[in-house]
């Protein structure tokens, strides 16, 4: 056993409580609470195990910068975290104070347990290990832990492009997200990207009285729906000309990821049931589905009357929030103008679209020669990973991959049923110190 994972082992009481302590502050970014006092508690953890830190100011949220030396010539790895955290109301399915950090059955109840702030400490407790043993850091590490990842990174682009000199890394490494359920070690290599947008149906501004004025008076949600349907085909494939049009083919590498990536059947039958499965005609091809290809979801319609008991109205206006999924080379700025040309085309001019958020897609190749590197290195430690080519959500990957132009993968350290963003978030004791040693293994990868 390595010195370095030694330490570790032997410092895990000690890593736990100073865990504990920076639990304890609830910086949640949309509300803007507490958020600086966060930047300048990590800012000094981060000190007092040896990392060289400063906060840095945005136009938003404060980012956090850290930098560990390595021999001259080494490679650089750049680690990414956030120390922001959803919003958590103690009255909404809570067992103990969300800010409370309470231990019970070796999990870690509190927000910002799993998302995310356990898993970049786990990265800080590895760097910290290899400076307290005196044991040769074989590589450069740079740390950059923002502050606004929960409402979506706004200022992360606008940071990362002012800051590339400091930022220049050979590989990005961001420990977020969780492990596939069976606790193997899991690596994602990408994010497919979003284009969020509400399509509006105007009518009267004000509902009608149905028996009055139906029939006679266009109903705005009539309008909406058949504005809706015209975006997809029979087999689910969407009519926006062009938008099928970048997307690459699956490569060699990443189709041999996908066959081997544990059959999910038995993890989508707990997660959806009997009446759910039915609905996924092929589970095989989960997850080509969701982590490869694009697709658009209708995640809800807005309008008129839907509460208990009867109420006839006309609505007066009707609106849907639509997500189309992309991946990689697809644009969320070309698609949503082609997406406003093509309901125009159909005779929906009056239709109204609002962009309301996007992200860009990301990939690093499964195939890297630093990612391959990698990949080793972990399976050494015992365990082959799990590798997702690609991640179905969206994070602000392409930040690294396009702006820094280097490759970047995601190494999270939770628990598959860490209920991130849900009330009782946790993380269990025995994966945030695996995290740490685990993340050893991605220095000693790169060395």
């Amino acid at each position: 056993m390595s010195t370095v994972i030694e330490y570790l082992r032997s410092r895990r009481e000690e890593n736990l409580a100073e865990f504990l302590e920076y639990l304890k502050i609830p910086c949640v970014s949309t509300t803007g609470h507490r958020v600086r006092e966060g930047a300048e508690h990590l800012a000094a953890l981060m000190e007092r195990a040896g990392i060289d830190t400063r906060i840095m100011d945005t136009a938003g949220h404060p980012a956090v910068f850290g930098e560990v030396k390595g021999p001259e010539g080494a490679a650089t790895l750049l680690v990414y975290g956030h120390y922001d955290v959803q919003p958590a109301d103690a009255a909404e399915g809570w067992t103990s104070p969300p800010f409370e950090p309470d231990i019970r059955d070796g999990r870690i109840y509190a927000r910002g347990a799993a998302d995310n702030k356990g898993q970049h400490f786990a990265q800080i407790k590895a760097a910290q290990a290899y400076l307290e043993t005196g044991a040769a850091l074989p590589i450069n590490v740079k740390f950059l832990i923002e502050g606004e990842e929960e409402m979506g990174s706004t200022n992360l682009g606008a940071f990362v492009a002012e800051h590339r000199d400091l930022l220049r890394a050979d590989i990005a490494c961001s420990s977020d997200g969780s492990l596939h359920p069976s606790d193997r070690p899991t690596i994602t290599l990408g994010c497919r990207g979003l284009l969020y947008v509400e399509l509006i149906s105007r009518g009267a501004g004000k509902d009608l009285h149905s028996g009055i004025y139906g029939g006679a008076v266009a109903s705005p949600f009539w309008r909406l729906i058949e504005a809706v349907r015209v975006l997809r085909d029979e087999e689910g494939r969407v009519r926006v000309p062009g938008f099928y049009g970048a997307v690459r083919p699956v490569g060699e590498a990443d189709r041999k990821a996908l066959a081997e990536i544990p059959d999910p059947a038995s993890e989508l039958a707990a997660a959806l049931g009997e009446e759910g499965m039915r609905r996924i005609p092929e589970p095989a091809a989960f997850y080509e589905r969701t982590l490869v290809q694009p697709n658009l979801n209708i995640c809800g319609f807005q309008g008129g009357y839907s509460q208990e008991g009867v109420k006839t109205v006309l609505p007066g206006g009707a609106r849907a929030k639509l997500d189309f999924r992309l991946v990689v080379d697809q644009d969320p700025d070309q698609i949503f103008g082609d997406l406003c040309e093509f309901l125009d085309s159909e005779g929906f001019g009056d239709i109204e679209v609002e962009r309301k958020a996007a992200f860009f897609p990301s990939k690093t190749p499964a195939d890297h020669p630093l990612i391959e590197k990698i990949l080793s290195a972990v399976a050494a430690r015992g365990e082959p990973p799990i590798v997702f080519p690609n991640s179905g959500g969206s994070v602000p990957d392409i930040h690294f991959t396009r702006d820094l132009g280097i490759p970047s993968l995601w190494f999270p350290f939770a628990n598959a049923d860490s209920n991130a963003h849900a009330p009782e978030e946790n993380l269990r004791i025995d994966l945030l110190h695996r995290g740490s040693e685990l993340a050893t293994a991605v220095i000693e990868g790169l060395a």
